[in-house]
């Protein structure tokens, strides 16, 4: 005190933020005595102390009960304190939270004598606890619908915490192992245990600068899914591990797209290079046995069988691969068996386990074969053989697409075969040479034009100009006019109809009147073609579009059409339709079958340019997902610093707006954007009472606020981006002089991203309110780059920066 102050008791008790009050323990809680500043709540002394405004009257009605009943409870138990939370109505009917810290005063045998209240306002600190809550539990639920879990290693308790990771392994979050140990016993597989500690123990050991593994694990329900977990190690100045901080992502449904994928590609192009092999061969021995070692390839088998019927009542195994080889050359009854049953059907035969299939074939070679697969060799009506695909102790799984084009093999096959038979017999008799001559001929011509078909589909373009350029190869080898692929749809009240996928111009000089159905209904017009053809049955008619199917400016003339039935996975997937001008004789069963070879190419190319495009749009979900986790980084400093959250997100902006202006290229502003969302993450390791310092930093402090630039860069660095993200925040406090940290760069060896960073920082700094100062406005940012433009800051950085707020002086209140 000054010399003559007087000592004033009330105003120090006014100006104290915690109000003081005491009177009987009892249950009602009377007050005896309050300090007058009980004001701040909006009452006085008389209010309380008179009960004209009784103690519980004040409290928010939701929380009377919880506060009488801990009161009451504290009394009875003997205890000499109690702290709670609660809420209470000021007398201007605001609500405000407060903590109330309660002693109770005792005589030696524990009666209550005396209750004492220190009542302090914490609204704000409870409001900001209560938004913080909300914040968490947001980021959870965007990480567990993101299939993304996010988690951190501490190497002192060997433990693993985090968030979305157990909904994303379908546990409830209390049930989510916190021990290492633990947690991958339940979800890693012991066959990929060993690989994945090697691979952690790098990461963690310092021998690998990220720890990363792709791999399946296992769910709660005891289903695998696929994962990619990705840790980056958090070290001291020492180099001594404190933390791994990581994300695992569930991959199952890319995995599987890829692999299918994959899988049809693989066949596709085996199918491709089969129907090249066989068109090379014509000796039957050497082309049998080319068809059953590539239908076992094909197949994925181990074994196999092919027969060929010798006559109406037996079959012949002409070739073998496998263990099977002494059964080559047996003859065994055209009825029994799997070649049996499959001729019989004329379809394919799968015979999940031949242990115990009741028509098998008793021969020690045969004792343990699992798995077979029965396909006719026919072409048309004609039955030529068989073949049989197995495996030997583990059964095989086939998709029902393999199967689908194992069925395209054996039509392939079968033709082929075909082939090579009446090329024999037109050696031996010379009279039938001419005609097999010319049925040879003009199959070769649909077979290689399917082939080069084949190449266009596989070439690597995809969509209408693949598909125009093998529909133009089938149809000039076909004398079409033209030529045209349709996928059958269903319309909104779920009929069948064919839509136009594709059309090729095969004859320039028909007329330009020629008919082209776009749109075809299977309905009254062509329901008995649809009948036909959804029985795999194609159709060759001649038919006159103007007046039987009412297309306008079409010429009332006749139309041939061959129309050529495709079949996807058994399912009848569309038609691929030859126009003829002039009437043309139906196809032979050999050049259908090598139609339907080509359309099932361009119908299988679609669903695997459909598939590649799927694949494509997951490419970008997981782009997508990395962009929101550098965001969720960048927001990591925000629950530090919460003025460091929006900050980030306008310097990314600005920057890469600034970006553009000095003719950056899309890719390179993007990771301009990324760097400015993350530039300042190195202000994690800041006490988070620096970053809010209301007032002047000391000079030891400013020093610490430094090290947030190379803070950033050890983070970053660990991360394998596409840009230098981690250099662009090391530099953005750089200074074209020199006179910037943490290096003292100068110039041009500052690069290019930092120095538009550091231009976006400071201007939207000293717009934006801080703790230590309002907003110093748009005016003196301006000032201050245009002042020490070629100084401080690079002048074509500056020049943009001016040039944009004279156009748009809001840019930052857009953002």
């Amino acid at each position: 005190m000054l010399p003559g102050e007087v000592f004033d008791v009330d105003r120090i008790i006014t100006a104290s933020p915690v109000i003081v009050m005491w009177g009987e323990p009892l249950a009602s809680r009377p007050v005896d005595f309050v300090t007058t500043n009980i004001s701040r709540l909006g009452y006085s002394v008389p209010d309380l102390v008179m009960e004209s405004v009784p103690f519980q009257s004040i409290l928010f009605p939701d929380d009377r009960d919880r506060v009488a009943s801990s009161f009451a409870k504290a009394l009875a138990d003997g205890s000499d304190s109690l702290t709670m939370d609660y809420r209470i109505v000021t007398g201007s009917g605001e609500v405000r939270w407060v903590e109330d810290q309660v002693s109770f005063h005792r005589d030696p045998e524990g009666k209550p004598l005396l209750y004492q209240s220190c009542i302090m306002d914490i609204t704000d600190r409870k409001t900001m606890e209560l938004r913080f809550r909300y914040s968490e539990e947001r980021l959870e639920r965007v990480l567990a619908l993101a299939r993304i879990g996010v988690w951190e290693y501490s190497p002192e308790t060997d433990e693993i915490t985090g968030g979305g990771r157990a909904s994303l392994f379908g546990m409830k979050e209390g049930e989510m192992p916190v021990s290492r140990e633990e947690l991958w016993d339940r979800i890693i597989r012991p066959e990929d245990r060993d690989r994945h500690e090697s691979l952690w123990n790098d990461a963690v050991g310092g021998r690998a600068a990220v720890f990363q593994n792709e791999l399946l694990a296992a769910r709660a329900d005891g289903s695998e899914m696929w994962i990619f977990t990705k840790g980056f190690p958090v070290r001291d100045a020492d180099g001594r591990l404190l933390r791994l901080q990581g994300v695992t992502v569930d991959i199952t449904d890319l995995k599987q797209a890829e692999e299918k994928l994959v899988r049809q590609s693989q066949r596709l192009s085996l199918l491709h290079g089969m129907s090249l092999a066989f068109m090379e061969e014509l000796d039957t021995r050497i082309l049998v046995r080319r068809v059953l070692e590539m239908a076992v390839e094909f197949a994925g088998a181990s074994d196999g069988i092919i027969g060929v019927i010798e006559d109406e009542n037996f079959i012949r195994n002409v070739s073998t691969v496998g263990t099977c080889s002494s059964l080559e050359g047996r003859r065994i009854p055209v009825s029994a068996g799997v070649f049996g049953e499959a001729l019989r059907q004329g379809r394919r035969v799968v015979i999940e386990d031949y242990r115990v299939y009741p028509d098998r074939i008793e021969a020690e070679e045969l004792k343990d074969v699992r798995t077979v697969v029965g396909i006719p060799l026919q072409r048309g009506g004609y039955r030529i053989g068989a073949i049989a695909v197995m495996s030997v102790g583990e059964p095989m799984r086939l998709e029902e697409s393999a199967l689908a084009l194992l069925d395209q093999f054996a039509a392939a096959a079968s033709i082929v075969l075909e082939n090579a038979r009446l090329y024999e017999e037109a050696r031996r008799e010379v009279e039938e040479r001419e005609r097999a001559e010319m049925r040879l001929r003009s199959h070769q011509v649909l077979a290689e034009a399917a082939a080069r078909g084949a190449n266009f589909l596989l070439s690597g373009e995809s969509g209408q100009g693949a598909l125009s350029l093998a529909l133009q190869s089938v149809g000039r080898a076909a004398g079409a006019d033209r030529a045209a692929l349709y996928r059958n749809m269903l319309d909104p009240d779920g009929l069948p109809y064919a839509d136009l996928l594709a059309l090729s111009v095969v004859r320039e000089e028909s007329s330009d009147s020629f008919p082209v159905l776009e749109h075809v209904p299977w309905g009254a017009d062509f329901s008995a073609i649809y009948d036909s053809l959804s029985a795999g049955m194609p159709f060759h008619g001649v038919v006159v579009p103007a007046s039987e199917f009412n297309i306008p400016d079409a010429r009332n003339l006749p139309v041939t059409m061959a129309i050529i039935p495709v079949f996807i996975r058994s399912e009848f997937w569309g038609v691929m339709t030859l126009y003829y001008v002039d009437e043309r004789a139906p196809f032979e069963p050999d050049e259908i079958d090598v139609l339907r070879t080509a359309a099932y190419n361009m119908a299988a190319s679609v669903i695997r340019w459909d598939t590649e495009r799927e694949v494509g749009r997951g490419y970008e979900k997981l782009r997508q997902t990395f962009v929101d986790v550098i965001r969720t980084m960048g927001q990591i400093v925000g629950k530090k610093d919460p003025y460091t959250i929006e900050h980030q997100e306008r310097v990314a902006a600005l920057a890469c707006e600034l970006g553009g202006r000095l003719g950056m290229p899309e890719e390179r502003r993007e990771g301009l954007r990324i760097a400015g969302l993350v530039h300042d993450i190195g202000k994690i390791e800041i006490p988070g009472e620096i970053l809010s310092k209301p007032g002047r930093l000391s000079r030891l402090e400013f020093e610490l606020i430094k090290t947030h630039a190379r803070s950033g860069y050890d983070i970053l660095s660990e991360v394998d981006f596409p840009w230098p993200v981690a250099e662009i925040a090391l530099q953005h406090h750089e200074r074209m002089d020199g006179s910037g940290y943490p290096n003292g760069l100068k110039g041009d060896s500052i690069l290019e991203e930092a120095r538009i960073v550091a231009v976006a920082d400071v201007v939207e700094s000293m717009m934006s309110h801080r703790p230590y100062r309002p907003s110093l406005g748009l005016d003196a940012a301006l000032d201050e780059i245009r002042e020490k433009r070629g100084t401080l800051y690079d002048p074509a950085v500056v020049d943009a920066c001016l040039a944009l707020f004279a156009e748009r002086p809001g840019f930052i209140a857009e953002h």
